[in-house]
Parts: structure tokens; sequence; C-alpha cells
């Protein structure tokens, strides 16, 4: 049997009331049952009675009334010994109500003089209830008593049940929640995926049932809660008992202990699983860094497997389908391997989350096979492409040999003997002849035995060898022929007998022979010029010049070479346009096409603009400008020279702003993959064989070209004819050049705590050894750091050159800077004259730097 069930029969009752001093009351009520109890079930009951009030009420201590009226005095005596031996708290007041029969009354005033002093607590004898209103208010008392307060025993008892059950609830909540938590900290975290997934989806499972029960066992206590308050009324009046008033506060303060253990469980699970999937993130990374690495070793031994070159360009092609499905294949690896390495990052960002060692150098050895990997893709590839045109070259000079002994062997040089004009026309077709083998190279066959050698390979050597053979036996052949029909077309006609005589006549070619060949290539190779008699007139002097000072022949070359050069420039500045408009109209307004919109995202139109940076408004210059400009000044170096000088701010400005958004155009082109198919679809378009990426750098290439072509110029001409309008826009075009060079550079400075355009103009900027001195750090260091310098007007910024392992760019991670108005420098260091010191006052900070030769060390120090 129970506490409750011993309540139940009426034993003691606890109705809430209150002595006057606050202390509870506990009634023994007269049912003549008393003695059905052991004292251990008695002693149970005492202590179930005495945890009902609650702790402040209870510590007060307690008013006890025994009820005795239709019993025997002996049996209040045997309760109060009880009492006075088992009740477990304090006792202030017992008032007993003696029986009411005249004998029990005799024996209670003899015995209550015997046996009063024999016990701790203050005792009073009543006869009457009555006699008890004048020691506890009528209001704190049940009508039994002659009180008015009202006490439902059934109701009490199914309130105090439905508590019971409530804490013994929360109870097992909390034993629950202390093994759980237990297993968690001795469970040992998994070395693999599945097991770490499976222990975080059995854990988390758990988690959301003992989330469940705790929800439960809320709503369970909040109705309990309703329950009470609502048979007990809502107002003051109507609460007459105080231990409703105590189950309610005991139903709320169970509920706010099972609100702060659900709040400490979550945050204590959310550590954890945190932890877990941390765990898990970890696995999974070393899991996906042991597969890449095998199939990185597999990739590599492919790639080094593929040593074939093929011998026909048919077979070279296949080659180089199969290489590039090759690389398909591994491309999947290299993004794997990306996002990989980018998930490690992420963890060794995160604190605490795995050990820095497990992680760093497993992302370092993927970005390194990775490299080598796209490293030898790409060799691979190259060397393909140039045995292709290798091959090309070849098939095409094999047909050239097999075309010229054909024409040879055509040629009856002994009926040239009567005839020269046969012999004009043979060594006509035979000129004609050598100039075709431009279609395998530039300059003819001497030019193409160079080309063959820097594009032969091991495998290649022996075909080339022959090849070239071929192309030598062909061309002397060609040169026989060449001598033996000059000779034949000079020739004079035999004198006929009715001949006037003429003596100047048959020897008029001979004295004049090389004169109409020199005005032919003349004619042939030179640039037509302006109407302008000023010109004519400097180009009669420089010819006369050139008879005076040089010989004909080298000065006839400069000159054909020179127009060679200014053809070059004009025809390549035209394609150049050309090609430009192809890619601004091709890609860039095809993208406005209805046609196409289909392939084209909604949001996407503002990365065209990234895409192409400038594209369009240096297309406009070189079309309406530039271009118009060569035209009209393409007969005159000085003219050319003044065009460079002229527009060097404008290749400034647009060139700077294009090559800086190289880097962005790349990356956002390359990440956004729901373009691709709309740039495939206008190469295919177009016919272009190269993607639009080979086209974009085309502006790049442009502005390298000009101070080559600036250059040939310079070096064909004669001293003192133009050179110094030449050097003029050479230099103009080397600074445009840097200062392009420069402003890429600066814009990979990372980490530079300051605005960099406050520093003044960029003086220079290279890559040094830095030996660095502090008085403050006395260690000594031999070894120098690399480092790339920055020369401000204001600054001198000291950087770690870092390359980034996508697409090969160089940054420079900002490590410290000088202010110019602080320093000093010492121009020479003993021991080496590459070496210079910059301190700062009182060389409290020496940097001693060390340049790759004089001249770097004569720029940094001017």
């Amino acid at each position: 049997m129970t506490s409750l069930n011993y309540y139940n029969t009426n034993m003691l009752l606890s109705q809430g009331g209150k002595s006057n001093e606050g202390c509870p009351i506990i009634t023994f009520p007269d049912n003549n049952n008393f003695q059905l109890l052991s004292d251990v079930e008695y002693q149970r009951l005492m202590l179930y009675l005495t945890s009902v009030p609650a702790l402040q009420d209870a510590d007060l201590g307690f008013h006890l009334i025994i009820d005795r009226r239709t019993d025997r005095w002996n049996s209040v005596k045997t309760v109060l010994l009880k009492i006075s031996v088992y009740f477990p708290g304090l006792i202030h007041v017992v008032y007993v109500l003696r029986p009411a029969s005249f004998i029990q009354k005799a024996l209670s005033e003899v015995s209550n003089k015997l046996f009063k002093d024999e016990f701790k607590f203050r005792m009073i004898v009543l006869s009457t209830a009555e006699e008890l209103h004048k020691y506890i208010n009528v209001r704190q008392l049940t009508p039994d008593l002659g009180g008015t307060l009202q006490y439902q025993h059934e109701e009490w008892i199914e309130q105090r049940i439905e508590l019971e059950k409530f804490s013994a609830i929360t109870q097992q909540i909390s034993n629950a929640l202390d093994v759980f938590t237990k297993t968690i900290e001795e469970t040992e975290l998994p070395n693999n995926v599945d097991s770490t997934q499976q222990l975080l989806d059995k854990q988390n499972e758990t988690y959301s049932n003992l989330k469940e029960e705790i929800l439960a066992a809320a709503k369970h206590g909040e109705n309990l809660l309703f329950s009470i308050k609502e048979k007990s009324g809502t107002s003051t009046s109507d609460l007459q008992s105080s231990d409703t008033i105590s189950n309610v506060f005991a139903v709320e303060r169970l509920l706010v202990q099972l609100e702060e253990t659900e709040k400490t469980f979550d945050e204590f699970w959310q550590q954890h699983s945190t932890k877990l999937r941390h765990c898990l993130g970890l696995r999974r990374f070393e899991q996906d860094f042991r597969e890449l690495q095998i199939n990185f070793d597999s990739n590599l031994k492919t790639v080094s497997e593929m040593a074939e070159v093929g011998e026909t360009v048919s077979r070279i092609d296949t080659l180089i389908k199969e290489t590039n499905a090759f690389e398909k294949l591994c491309n999947v690896d290299i993004e794997r391997s990306e996002e990989v390495t980018s998930s490690g990052q992420q963890l060794i960002n995160i604190k605490n989350s795995c050990p820095l060692e497990c992680v760093e150098p497993k992302c370092s050895e993927l970005l390194r096979m990775r490299d080598m990997l796209l490293e030898r893709l790409a060799k691979r590839k190259e060397t393909l492409f140039k045995c292709r045109e290798l091959m090309e070259r070849v098939e095409k000079a094999n047909k050239w040999c097999a075309n010229g002994i054909v024409l040879l062997s055509t040629q009856r040089i002994e009926q040239c003997s009567t005839s020269p004009e046969l012999a004009e026309r043979y060594l006509k077709e035979i000129q004609e002849f050598i100039k075709s083998s431009n279609e395998f190279t530039l300059n003819g066959p001497k030019d193409f035995r160079e080309t063959f050698q820097d594009s032969t390979t091991p495998e290649t050597k022996p075909l080339v060898s022959q090849v070239l053979q071929r192309i030598e036996d062909v061309t002397l052949m060609c040169n026989k022929h060449i001598t033996s029909l000059n000779k034949l077309a000079i020739k004079p006609k035999r004198p006929v007998q009715t001949v006037v005589p003429e003596p100047a006549v048959p020897r008029q070619p001979q004295i004049g022979a090389p004169q109409p060949t020199r005005a032919a290539l003349k004619k042939a190779y030179t640039i037509p010029k302006m109407t302008s008699p000023v010109e004519g007139e400097q180009e009669t002097n420089f010819y006369h010049q050139n008879e005076k000072n040089g010989s004909p022949e080298t000065d006839e070359v400069n000159r054909i070479k020179t127009g060679h050069v200014l053809t070059e420039l004009f025809e390549t500045e035209r394609i150049f346009v050309s090609e430009l408009s192809s890619i601004i109209k091709g890609y860039k307004l095809e993208a406005q096409n209805e046609e196409m919109l289909h392939m084209i995202p909604q949001g996407t139109e503002e990365k065209f603009e990234v895409i192409f940076g400038n594209l369009e408004e240096i297309y406009k210059f070189h079309s309406e400008i530039f271009l118009k400009d060569l035209e009209n000044c393409i007969s005159s170096m000085d003219l050319v020279s003044l065009c460079f000088v002229q527009r060097r701010d404008n290749f400034f400005r647009l060139y700077s702003f294009y090559c800086q958004n190289i880097s962005k155009s790349e990356h956002l082109r390359e990440s956004s993959v729901e373009l691709h198919q709309f740039f495939q679809a206008c190469q295919k378009k177009l016919g272009h064989k190269l993607p639009l990426a080979a086209y974009l750098l085309k502006p790049v290439q442009r502005i390298t070209k000009y101070q080559l072509l600036l250059r040939d110029l310079l070096r064909y001409s004669d001293e003192g004819k133009y050179c110094k309008e030449l050097q003029q826009a050479l230099e103009c075009m080397l600074i445009v050049l840097k200062c392009v060079n420069d402003s890429m550079h600066q814009i990979s400075i990372t980490g530079f705590p300051e605005d960099l355009s406050q520093q003044g103009e960029l003086l220079l900027q290279g890559s040094f050894s830095v030996w660095m001195e502090n008085k403050k750090d006395l260690r000594l260091r031999l070894k120098p750091m690399r480092r790339h310098l920055f020369l401000y007007q204001k600054a001198l910024l000291f950087c770690k050159p870092v390359s980034k392992a996508t697409h090969n760019k160089a940054t420079y991670q900002y490590k410290h800077y000088l202010k110019m108005s602080q320093i000093g420098l010492t121009e020479s260091v003993k021991g080496d004259g590459r070496k210079f010191e910059v301190w700062l006052q009182g060389r409290q900070e020496v940097h001693t730097i060390q340049s790759g030769n004089l001249e770097q060390k004569k720029n940094l120090g001017e």
C-alpha cells in the first residue's frame, strides 16, 4: 500500500489549513482505524504528509490536531508516542480533542498529568472543538472541527495522484537524458563515413524521441495545471485550501524545471551534433582524398603512357580527340578535387573542427596532383598540335617537292638556246613555283628548315630529316635551272644578214640588267604612298644616300623588309578589327537575338559586361580612329610613328582596364555553367575553330605585337632616317606595356591595410631577395626572403608572391611597408655590387635588398 493509499483511509489529513503563525496543520481524524498501520507504514505516511506543503511553509514547523472524541484515551497515548518517535518535522503544538465519554474524560485528566512532560513538543488537551477555535481560526478548520474550510478528500487525492504521476514522468525523462548524455560521452567517434553517418542518424533519432517525450510531458503538465485551476476556481475567495495553491505551485515548478531541462538538452545536442557533423565532414574529406589520390595516380600514369604522336594528320586528329575525351574524364576529378579542397579549407577555417595537420597537407597534395595532371595534359595537347602542324607542312612540302620535280622534268631547257622568250617563261614558272612554298612556310625552304627543327620530336625526326633533304634537293635543282635560264634569257640573238648596224643594242641588257630587277622589286614590295612631292623628294634623297653610304643590295633588302613590316602592321590591324567585330556581334550582341534568348537564363545579362569588359570601346578606338590613322599615313614611317605617340594615352587607358578585368572575366566565364551552351552555339554559328577564351586574348596579344613591329621597323631603317621618330614610338609602346603590366600587378596585392591610391604613383615593381634586421628582434637570419617590392612615391611595399591554385594567377600578400619620408638609403654593401640597404632612422630596422642585376638595382635606387 502506497502513502496515498494510507492517506485514502483518512488516517491522517492535510486539508491545507494554517495556524495563526502560518504553520501547516495536520489532522489525525477520529476514525478508530489508527491501529491498522504498522510503524513502518506510519513512518512513510508521516514523511509523505510533511512533504506536501511548500518548503518554506514546512520549514516553519507544524501544528497537529488529534481528534479522539469518540475513541479511547489509550489510542491518544499511542498516537502521541508514535508522533514523538516518527514525525520528521518540527512540531510546535499538538492539540488533543480528548474522548467525550465520562470515564475517558476522567482517565485523560489523570493520564495527562502523568505523562504530559514526557514529550518535547507542547501539548494542549481540549474537550470540545469550540475550545480549539481559541487557538486556530475557524476558516482554517474543516466543518467536522466546527470550521468553514471546504475540503474534498477524494478530489485532493485525485490531484495528488496526477501530480505524483507528472513528477514521475519528469523524473523518468531526466533519467533518460542522463543515460543518453552518458552514452554520448562514452562513445568514440568512428573512423569511416558510413559508421559516422549511422551514429549521427541513430543519435539524432534518439534525440528526436526524447524531444517528443519532453514536449508530451510539458503538454501533460499544462493540462494538469489547467485542470487544478479550473476545479478550484479563479477567484482568491474560492482558493480556500493552501494545499490547492501548493499543488499549483508544484506543477508550475515542475514545468519550469522541464523547460530548463529541455533548453540545456538542446544546447548540449547542438554542440554534440555540430561536432559529429564536423567529424562526418572530415571522414568524407579523407575518403574523397583517398579516392582522388588513386584516380590522379591512374590518370597521371595514363598520360605518361600517351607517347604516340602519329605520322599522319588523320592519325594525329584521332589522338587529339582521344586526348580531349580523356581530358573530359579528368576534368571530373579535377572539379571534384577543387570541391574537396574547398571543403577542406572550410574545415580548417572552423575553429576546433579538426586537427590542422590532418587536412592542410592533403589539400596541398590534391592541388599539387591536380596541377601536375593539368600541366601534363596541356603539354600532351601542345605536342599533338605542334605535330599536327608539322605533319600538315610535311604533307604540303612533299606535295611541293613532287610538283617541283614534275615541273623541272617537263621543261626543255635545250629549246631555250634559240628562244629567250621560252627561257623567260620557264624562269617565271620556277619563280612562281618557289613562291608557292609559302603554303607551308613563310619565307621559303630555308625558313621551313628552321620551323621543322623547332617542332621536331624524337618520333618525327627521321621523317623530318627525309623531307628536309627532299626540299634541299628540289631547291638545288631549281637554283641550277634558274642559273641556266638566266644565262639563256640574256643571251643576245644571233645577227641576221639584213640587220642595220646598231652596236649599242646587243650590249644594253648586260649594262642595265640590275636596274629592272631593282625597279621590279621596288614596285612589288613597296607600300603605295600618298601623292606628296615632299615624300617623293625624301624617298629620292633616301635612295641616293643609300647608294652613297651602303651597298645597293643591302639597302634594297632593308627597304623590302621595311615594306613587309608596314604591310604586316596594316593588314594585321585590319584583321584585328575584323576579329573584334566578329566577337562583339557574334557573342555579345547575339545575346539580344530572340532566337538565342532561350539559352540565356534570366538575371545573367550583367555577366556579359564583366566577361567582355571594355572590348566594345577598344573596337571603336581601333576601327574608327587608329586604323584610319594608319590608312592615311602607312607610306610614311615618321607619320606611322606619330600615330603611336599621339594615341599613347588611349592605349594605356583602354588596355589597362581590359587587362585588369581579364581574371574576373575568366573566372566568371568558367563559373557560369548556364552560359556554356550559348557560347558553344555562337562559336558554331561563327565557324570559329577556337572557343571564346582564345578570342578574348586577342587584345592582349595585339598590344604586345606593336612593339615587336616597331623594333623591326627600327632595325631595317637607315641610320638617322626616321630613327628618332621610330625610337620615340617604340618607347611610348614600351611605357604603355609597362604601365599595363604594373596595373595588373597592383590589383593582385592583398591584405594592405591602407588605400593604395593614396601612396602616389607606382614608380617601380619587381622581385628581390631581402634580409631584415631589427634591434628588437636579435635573431640572425641567414636565409633571404623572396619579396616583390612596389615602390610608390610615398611608400615602399614588401609583398610575398603567392601562386593561386586556379588559373595560375600570381597574387602578392602584403607583409610590410616603409614610408619614404622616414627611410634612408645605403647604395652599396660590401661583398656584392647588387646589394643595397634601406633603413629607418637610427637603423632601428634595416632591410638589405639584393637585385637580380645591376640594372635592376640602378632603377630602384633612382
